[in-house]
């Protein structure tokens, strides 16, 4: 299994859930930290992630369960009413099934969605290694064990955070690849790693080593 490629800094991640390609860009660094003593943030890359489907794009979201505190992706639960994996390797399979890739790992990746999870920590790392472990790509982060308000490296934390995102994108553009939809949508940039790996497949190393990081 290769190594990842050095960038040569200690950085700082939050979890996410199949994230972003600019995310898998940033985390084929040297020195990788990834944050699990922070509070649960909404409607962000920690629990949900946004892939091509027929219609457009298409949040996938990982419900989180009612809690009456506040808590910390630690420790925050995945609300197990809904059959909510179900529909998303639906979801996934009604969009790539044309695409590369798709046959290629479909083996491989529908287990992920067959089994248990309980929390959303848990369910992101498992993500961020199934994709890395079907690039042939070894994975061992740190975690963090207190909430560090100062890091003594690259914090992006909240890069991925909605406004943050806006304001400044962590890639400084996205060459264009086919996408399944590409007769009826222009190009999305930025989408799920699933995106990339489904079209591009293991050529998905060199695309993430050819973008120019902003951070």
């Amino acid at each position: 299994m290769q190594q990842l490629f050095s960038r040569s800094m200690k950085t700082l991640l939050p979890i996410g859930y199949f994230p972003p390609i600019s995310y898998f860009a940033y985390l084929l660094r040297d020195e990788i930290t990834i944050e699990t003593k922070e509070h649960f943030v909404k409607q962000s890359i920690r629990s949900r992630c946004t892939v091509l489907g027929a219609n457009g794009p298409l949040n996938l979201l990982v419900p989180r369960a009612k809690s009456d505190v506040r808590k910390t992706i630690e420790d925050t639960l995945i609300h197990d009413e809904t059959d909510w994996k179900t529909l998303h390797w639906r979801s996934l399979e009604s969009a790539y099934r044309k695409s590369p890739y798709f046959e290629y790992y479909e083996d491989d990746m529908k287990p992920f969605f067959e089994q248990p999870h309980t929390h959303h920590l848990k369910v992101g790392i498992d993500s961020i290694q199934l994709v890395l472990g079907l690039l042939n790509l070894e994975f061992k982060p740190e975690h963090t064990t207190s909430y560090l308000s100062d890091f003594p490296g690259l914090d992006l934390r909240k890069t991925w955070n909605k406004i943050d995102y806006l304001n400044q994108n962590p890639i400084q553009s996205f060459p264009e690849y086919i996408q399944v939809f590409s007769d009826r949508f222009k190009f999305e940039q930025d989408l799920s790693i699933l995106d990339l790996l489904f079209c591009l497949g293991p050529r998905s190393i060199a695309y993430l080593k050819g973008l120019e990081l902003t951070k």
